[in-house]
């Protein structure tokens, strides 16, 4: 995520001549702490101080399948060095048991602390009109699946019909 800047302009990586997996992976995970930064604001507008708590964690790096699977080369080579997965959901934990008065909403956690969103030199941060921009960009693709579903569903039924009446 720290290193991949809010793109919404190819949501589904459709644009690229390859798949870069860590590289999608980055870019949702970017995508997921801008959206969180939105709940928590627009959570904070309508209720006054937010009856929702939205905050975003990053475990750190985890002895788990899924970076044995994705990332083998790296797991590898850090092997003993990455985190327990109990480690890793020590701080999830933490935000699930914290005084919310001393949490920060839409903020991003390592460590039980605030870490950056961000690298510095800035390339990665983004307006909040961006990510409205990509809510609603979410929203219509959610939308057209949504539909596509249940046109899929009505073809379906009526061939199921069709079949019944022969």
């Amino acid at each position: 995520m720290l290193t991949e800047p809010l793109d919404i302009s190819d949501l589904e990586y459709r644009k690229h001549k390859t798949f870069d997996a860590v590289r999608q992976y980055a870019r949702g995970k970017r995508h997921q702490v801008a959206m969180t930064e939105r709940w928590a604001r627009v959570e904070g507008e309508k209720s006054g101080r937010g009856y929702v708590g939205f905050y975003s964690m990053h475990p750190g790096w985890c002895e788990t399948d899924g970076v044995a699977t994705s990332l083998p080369r790296f797991n590898e080579q850090m092997r003993g060095k990455l985190r327990t997965p109990a480690q890793g959901a020590d701080t999830v934990l933490w935000l699930l048991t914290e005084d919310p008065k001393k949490l920060v909403p839409g903020e991003f956690y390592f460590d039980r602390a605030v870490a950056s969103k961000h690298i510095t030199g800035g390339f990665t941060r983004y307006d909040p009109s961006a990510v409205d921009a990509l809510v609603q960009k979410l929203d219509t693709l959610a939308t057209e699946g949504s539909v596509r579903s249940e046109r899929a569903g009505l073809r379906t039924q009526n061939s199921f019909n069709h079949m019944r009446t022969k």
